[in-house]
Order: structure tokens, then C-alpha cells, then sequence
């Protein structure tokens, strides 16, 4: 299974899986919290030759990721590896000209360290930095050196490497002015943008890490967007919630400064209605389209043009290439347009849609959509019983979840005329990200184990 999923991370998911070692403890750290029985993989040091051998299967097209956990394997900290720098020359070499992401703790990152990578470029660095203080870095991740990391975000900045800061938002244990510290650190330090995090537990954390996620949502998106005033880098939350109220567009959430964006003359707060002439209905859309054309032509609403009118912004860049436009994440209109074709795909006349809590008000957003392409959808957000605690993610949902879901929905939900009991529905559809390319959730159970408590049809849409 292990070389099986080694090459999906590679060849779907464009990850260079190295290493689930890390050299910190993060109280934060989801691996710690984890109930029994959930099937993910940690992987010790790779040995070279494989590690040579998945670089071939890695699009050169795309951006190569290092270091995130973008799949069920356990990414530790990349630069522990041993053979860390034959493994990035290797990649270079092949792929000289395709843009690398390093996600790291910054412990490594010396002087001649970062004078390597920047010889690497494209690369973009994300520092896991999470405090400035050197007691907050201690309290939060065990790091019991901190200087070293504070010192890197510096050496990024001095030698021109792309650095993107983040930190996992722990006010309750380090305070707000330690956020905020942070925050102001990392754009002195040059940082191009700034990712705050709200933290995730299950029903197994102790109790000092739990708090009310809601609110701390809402006391985080204050506090980001007081802050934003007084910084001059983009500035984000994620995730990214949908207000009361709140529609798809897309915002520009911010600019990097030096970059296409920012030559074309895009800000904060504008609002992208076409590229190339074709509308684009949401943040991601707008994002992507962007990135995939060489030289995009924007219509650009904005402040002081009459009614909704737009001016035309050209963005000098190359096809497949950040244009420096920092955009937060809402819904991507193409599972949407994916969702309506499998409807009409079944004919379907009843369709139960299962998603996350927080995904619930965006998709209520895409109703409208999918009740043109059959006669009744209904959305229904689902708990995490399995994990507990303040998880939402969709990611995170089991078969178990999915099937309490159904069976609540089943008891309360009147059944129409005419049809027998397990008919409520023709069609279930779930989130396919709780799923693996094989249709086995986080506890290696299938999805088609739902069958059992329904005979409609069921789909995960990825």
C-alpha cells in the first residue's frame, strides 16, 4: 500500500512526499489527537533512489509541493531528511524552470541553507512560524531554539526567496498581542503574505486547547481585519466562512507586492468580473483562470465607476504563473457545474446532497443551480462524531458520520407518496474529498457501505 499511495502523492497530487520526521512538537499537531483506527501513513527518511524515482511522476506544469500534508501521508518537517538537498537538486535539474513550494518550521534554515534555495528559484518558502516570541515558539511548538527560525524569516527576506508566513491562532495560550506581534514580524522580515489559521481539535484534546470554534471564528476575523488596516501585505483567515449575506464574487483579497498584480495596478477590495471576456462567478474560479492564461485580460469593477460597470486591466505574466493576486477560498463553481451534470446524468428527481457545516452556506449558495437540473436538492450539513471536538472539515467526515446522517435525515424527513421506505431519495451525493481515489474514508471503509441504508444512487463529486 505505502509505495501505492508514495506514487498517488506524486502523480495526482503533484507532493514530493520525503519524510513524516519532524524535529518539533506542535500542541496544535492533529496527528496527536487522532482516535484510534484512523489509516494514515507515516513514512520514515525515504531512501534516495525512490525518492529519485517519484520525481518523474510529477507534472512539470504544476506547482511541485514539499512538505504539506496535501494527502494521507504524514508530512514532517522536509529539511530533516539527510539527503534533502540531493532530492531538490535532482527536481531542479529536471524541472528547472516549474516553481517549488517548500512548506517548513524554519529551524534549518541557516545562511547557507537559504543561499542554496534561492539559487533554486522559482521557489516559494512557507514558514510555519506560528510565534515571533521565542516563548511563544517554545510553548506552542517545543521548539527549544527559537532563534533560529526567527532568524530565517529574515534570510528569506535578505536573499529574495518568496517567504509566505502563517501561524496557528493559540490567543488562549500566547495572547492576542502575540498574534498580532507575529503578524507585524513577519512583513518587517518581507514576507509576501500572511496565513493565520484556526486551529482544530478532536474530543480526545485536553482541555486547555478547546474553545468555542464559532467564536473564536468570529473573534479571529476581527481581529485579521483590523489588522489588515495597518499592514501593507495581504492578510488571511482560513478558513474562509461564508456571512450571513455573503456573495460570489470575486474579491481581490489582497496583492503581492512586485508582482504582476501589483504592476497591472490591482487592490484589496476589487472585484474581478470576467477574464478573457468570460465571466467568472467566485474567488477560486477567478484565481485559477488567471493563472492558467499567459497575459489575462480582466474586467475590473471598482471603486467610482458607475453602476456595475468595469475597466479592462491586463496582467503581464507567463501561462501557468502566479500573477501575485491573493484571493481567499470560497467555492469552486466547477464542482458545482460537476454536481448539476451527474444530476442530470441520473435523471434524478430527489437529490440529498451531504456536506461539511462549514461548507453548508456556500453550497446554499450553488441551490438554485442544481434545482434547475431536477425538481428537489437538499443540502444537509454533516457532524463529526468520529473525531469530535471542533471539527468541521469535510475531509475529515467518515462513512460513520455520513451513515448517522442518513439515518436522522431518513427519521425526520417526510417520504413523498407513492414511493416504498429507503426511496426518500434517487440520489445521495458526497463530498469526495473524504474519500480516497479508491472510495475508502479515513478508517479504510467504502463509501458503498451507505448502500445498506438507502437504495438511491450514490456519488462522491471530487
Amino acid at each position: 500500500m505505502i509505495p501505492f499511495i508514495l506514487w498517488e502523492s506524486a502523480s495526482k497530487e503533484n507532493v514530493l512526499p520525503l519524510t513524516s520526521a519532524c524535529n518539533l512538537r506542535c500542541v496544535f499537531c492533529s496527528n496527536l489527537q487522532n482516535p484510534r483506527g484512523v489509516r494514515v501513513y507515516v513514512v520514515p527518511h525515504l531512501p534516495l533512489p525512490l525518492v529519485k524515482s517519484l520525481i518523474p511522476c510529477l507534472d512539470p506544469g504544476r506547482k511541485i509541493i514539499i512538505g504539506e500534508a496535501a494527502t494521507r501521508i504524514n508530512e514532517g518537517e522536509p529539511f530533516t531528511h539527510p539527503h534533502i538537498w540531493q532530492a531538490l537538486e535532482t527536481v531542479r535539474e529536471r524541472y528547472p524552470q516549474t516553481p517549488l513550494q517548500i512548506t517548513t518550521n524554519g529551524t534549518f534554515l541557516d545562511r547557507v541553507a537559504v543561499k542554496r534555495l534561492a539559487a533554486m528559484q522559482p521557489l516559494d518558502v512557507n514558514l510555519s512560524l506560528n510565534s515571533a516570541n521565542p516563548e511563544g515558539r517554545r510553548l506552542l511548538m517545543g521548539d527549544c531554539d527559537p532563534g533560529r527560525a526567527l532568524d530565517a524569516a529574515r534570510l528569506l527576506g535578505d536573499a529574495g526567496v518568496t517567504c509566505h508566513g502563517s501561524l496557528v491562532a493559540m490567543p488562549h495560550l500566547v495572547g492576542w498581542g502575540d498574534l498580532a506581534a507575529t503578524c507585524h514580524f513577519l512583513q518587517e522580515q518581507g514576507a509576501a503574505t500572511v496565513r493565520v489559521f484556526l486551529p482544530g481539535f478532536t474530543k480526545l484534546a485536553a482541555s486547555w486547547l478547546r474553545f468555542d470554534p464559532l467564536a473564536m471564528h468570529r473573534k479571529l476575523s476581527l481581529f485579521v481585519h483590523r489588522q489588515q488596516e495597518r499592514m501593507r501585505i495581504p492578510l488571511l483567515l482560513e478558513p474562509f466562512l461564508a456571512d450571513a449575506g455573503e456573495r460570489l464574487q470575486a474579491e481581490v483579497a489582497g496583492v503581492i507586492a512586485g508582482s504582476a498584480a501589483a504592476r497591472a495596478g490591482l487592490q484589496r477590495g476589487e472585484v474581478i468580473r470576467a477574464v478573457h471576456g468570460r465571466q467568472v462567478r467566485c474567488r477560486v474560479g477567478a484565481f485559477r483562470t488567471v493563472e492558467r492564461f499567459g497575459r489575462p485580460v480582466l474586467d475590473v469593477a471598482r471603486p467610482g465607476l458607475p453602476g456595475d460597470g468595469t475597466e479592462p486591466v491586463l496582467i503581464v505574466k507567463k501561462r501557468r504563473r502566479a500573477s501575485g493576486l491573493v484571493m481567499n477560498c470560497d467555492l469552486d463553481w466547477t464542482l458545482v457545474d460537476r454536481v448539476a451534470g451527474v444530476i442530470r446524468q441520473h435523471r434524478a428527481r430527489r437529490v440529498l446532497v451531504l456536506t461539511s457545516a462549514w461548507g453548508l452556506p456556500w453550497l446554499q449558495l450553488a441551490l438554485p443551480e442544481w434545482e434547475r437540473a431536477c425538481g428537489s436538492v437538499h443540502l444537509e450539513a454533516v457532524t463529526s462524531r468520529f473525531f469530535g471536538g471542533s471539527i468541521t472539515a469535510a475531509g475529515l467526515l467518515t462513512t460513520f458520520d455520513f451513515a448517522v446522517a442518513i439515518k436522522n435525515i431518513k427519521s425526520r424527513v417526510p417520504r413523498p407518496e407513492g414511493t416504498r421506505r429507503g426511496q426518500d431519495y434517487d440520489l445521495l451525493l458526497l463530498p469526495g474529498i473524504a474519500f480516497d481515489s479508491r472510495g475508502r474514508d479515513l478508517l479504510g471503509r467504502f463509501y458503498t457501505h451507505l448502500g445498506a441504508l438507502t437504495e438511491a444512487a450514490i456519488r462522491i463529486i471530487s
